[in-house]
């Protein structure tokens, strides 16, 4: 595929908005009926953004199985989300996972502007439930002006909302691989209790999970013209992991966990698996001082515990932390201002055994790291005529204190990224209510995180450096038709020096590396198009998205081994998804998907490759409302094709080891109910 310029693109979107400027005269603040309003950087509404950025609302997150947000998260140009086992997430923004063998890392997290994202830069995404998401956020690329330090991205997820109504709700979704999952909740108007517990036996041995939630919500009305929410959030996770796989054990029978092979005991023999217990006390507080300014600030205490028996060590961490964000803003004719600040801060334990069979022998190592990691930020915007100028900055430091006690003598060491200055550059032409162009220019900055500092091989590397970059990303939006087709496009070019790659030693344990400079760009372009008028009883929506990747090592040599020009692991070059929802007023619904990912690249010498795979997947509902009584009934299948392909692969990974399958072919059916009080 010959790659598009830039230059040549962001001509055209040029030269069609001069066309539509001699049509139509509107201003930059007009917001049509049908826009998506946006919370990123402050915007309000997608059209007058000026950056890559999708939201997933609650159409799209019930277009599939109601247990996990991934199938709605991967429709999404640009994003990827992998589950090497039940319950075991990564995000991948961009090729940020290329540094993440596991979890979520690279990308910045917010729950209704609370931090989410620990001090040490690791995001316990899978404490979440499925209920616990209204809608989210992702935005592609350094958020630098508002939201500090990564280059990967931003995701802020939004609560459900307290809409004064009275009601309560009960659900159950059964499924193939023995999946169960049931949920209740009670609404009051200005409260909301919820419980979910999920489980499964899992398509592969050795991969039970088992995830109970407990949340409340509430909104308060303090002084005059303030509002007070309060987040808590209690989750219980027990899943097993059971490790990746070789070709020839992959060919050989899939399903199996990693086996024992030699000294190296296997994932049933380690008892391989995670049990993770965490909490989320989050206070927001959003006061409008005036018509001109108004400040949202947020509080938040997290405590998480973590037992996880691995094939390499038998692991017990302890991570509290807590942190605040204040955010002012300013409006005063054309001219706009945010403002504003964030501070974090966690004393982390860990403690090491071997691993003998499951049970914890001797001791290995006993760890303590302390963290502070703040930043100050600033964006202006100013407006003029069809024209909106965007300015923004942030300035980030993070220091880390680590003292090993099990080591003789003990081990103090102490790591400083101090001064960072991570501007933003933006602007934006609206040429009408139906069309706009920007062009975005950042740079990103993302320090190590300390599970990357602090590897699983129990060595730590103080010498890994922050990831930094600039990207420029010219893009457009466009309603035609009547508003009944949407466009979404954008092209990037990222430069990044001292990426962070993963290693894998010969007992699976990761360790990190810099990979001297890379070079990502891309095209990402999402089609949304209403078949027939939206006045009709029957809808008829269809939707696709593509994603274009080619991120390469530009500059990559270690030891006698010269990666450069090599592609970089775990990204596909290709991707796309087509989707229709098919909706009757009042009836049933039909929604259909179809989704295709390229090969990849599994290591850093692209010796070996992931198979291309195709899914398939239909959900049937049936939702009806009689009198007070809410009744939804639903049935779907996912992977129609019965796909064997590998979801989550280890990168890198030593002997071979990067195959971890994903489930077959697979049916579920749920029934929820509802009572609305008047």
């Amino acid at each position: 595929m010959r790659k598009p310029s830039p230059i040549l693109i962001f001509i055209c979107c040029f030269l069609t908005a001069s066309y539509l400027r001699a049509q139509t005269r509107d201003t930059i603040t007009k917001v049509v009926l049908d826009s998506v309003v946006i919370n990123a950087y402050g915007s309000g509404a997608l059209m007058v953004t000026p950056a890559a950025i999708n939201k997933i609302g609650k159409a799209q997150l019930q277009r599939y199985t109601n247990t996990n947000i991934l199938q709605a998260v991967n429709s999404t140009a640009g994003v990827s989300m992998e589950e090497r086992s039940l319950g075991s997430y990564r995000l991948n923004i961009r090729g940020s996972s290329v540094r993440s063998p596991y979890g979520v890392r690279n990308v910045k997290v917010y729950y209704d502007n609370i931090p989410f994202t620990a001090p040490g830069g690791n995001t316990m995404l899978n404490m979440l439930g499925f209920y616990n998401v209204g809608a989210l956020e992702i935005i592609k690329g350094p958020g630098s002006s508002l939201y500090g330090a990564g280059t990967g991205g931003v995701v802020l997820f939004e609560a459900l909302g307290i809409n004064g109504s009275t009601n309560v709700e009960a659900g159950l979704n059964a499924g193939t691989y023995g999946t169960l999952a049931y949920h209740a909740k009670i609404q009051l108007p200005k409260h909301i209790l919820s419980y979910e517990n999920t489980r499964s036996e899992g398509y592969r041995e050795h991969t039970q999970m088992n995830r109970k939630v407990a949340s409340y919500q509430t909104h308060l009305t303090t002084i005059t013209r303030g509002l007070l929410s309060l987040y808590f959030i209690y989750s219980d996770l027990a899943y097993q992991t059971p490790g990746a796989l070789t070709l020839a054990e992959y060919r050989a029978n899939a399903q199996q966990a990693r086996p024992t092979v030699g000294a190296n005991q296997g994932a049933v023999l380690a008892k391989a698996s995670i049990h993770q217990k965490a909490t989320l006390l989050g206070l927001t507080h959003r006061y409008l001082f005036s018509s001109k300014l108004s400040n949202t600030t947020s509080l938040y205490g997290f405590y998480n515990e973590t037992e996880n028996p691995a094939i390499q060590n038998y692991e017990l961490k302890k991570e509290p932390h807590w942190g605040g964000r204040t955010n002012f803003m300013y409006n005063i004719g054309n001219f706009s201002a945010h403002f504003g600040a964030e501070l974090q801060s966690g004393n982390f334990s860990s403690r090491t055994f071997r691993n003998l069979q499951g049970n914890r022998g001797a001791q290995l190592t006993d760890d303590k790291l302390d963290l502070w990691q703040w930043m100050g930020f600033a964006q202006l915007n100013y407006q003029l005529n069809k024209w909106l100028f965007t300015l923004g900055a942030s300035t980030n430091s993070l220091q880390l204190n680590f003292l090993r006690s099990s080591a003789t003598p003990s081990t103090e060491a102490r790591k400083k990224f101090n001064g960072e200055i991570q501007p933003r550059f933006a602007v934006l032409y609206k040429a009408s209510a139906y069309f706009s162009t920007y062009a975005n220019v950042s740079k990103g900055f993302s320090p190590p995180a300390t599970n990357e500092i602090f590897a699983d091989n129990n060595s730590y590397n103080l010498a890994l450096a922050a990831e930094n970059g600039w990207n420029i990303e010219p893009g457009l939006r466009w309603n035609l038709f009547n508003q009944r087709l949407f466009v979404d496009a954008s092209y990037f070019n990222f430069w990044l020096s001292n990426a962070i790659v993963t290693r894998r030693d010969a007992a699976g344990a990761n360790y990190y590396l810099n990979a001297g400079k890379t070079k990502q760009q891309g095209i990402e372009t999402s089609i949304a198009y209403h078949l027939l008028p939206k006045n009709r009883p029957l809808l008829i929506n269809l939707q696709a998205s593509y994603t274009y990747h080619d991120f390469k090592y530009d500059e990559f040599v270690q030891l006698a081994q010269d990666f450069s020009g090599k592609k970089m692991p775990g990204v596909a070059p290709h991707r796309y998804t087509l989707m229709a929802d098919i909706k009757c007023e009042n009836g049933p619904s039909v929604f259909l998907s179809y989704s295709y990912s390229a090969k990849i690249a599994l290591n850093d010498a692209n010796s070996q490759f992931a198979d291309s795979f195709q899914l398939f997947s239909l959900k049937l509902g049936y939702p009806k409302k009689i009198n007070n009584l809410l009744f939804d009934f639903y049935a779907g299948a996912d992977n129609l094709f019965n796909q064997t392909y590998s979801l989550g692969n280890d990168m890198n990974g030593f002997g071979g080891r990067y195959y971890n399958v994903a489930p077959g072919r697979s049916f579920y059916f749920g029934l929820k109910l509802g009572f609305v009080v008047k």
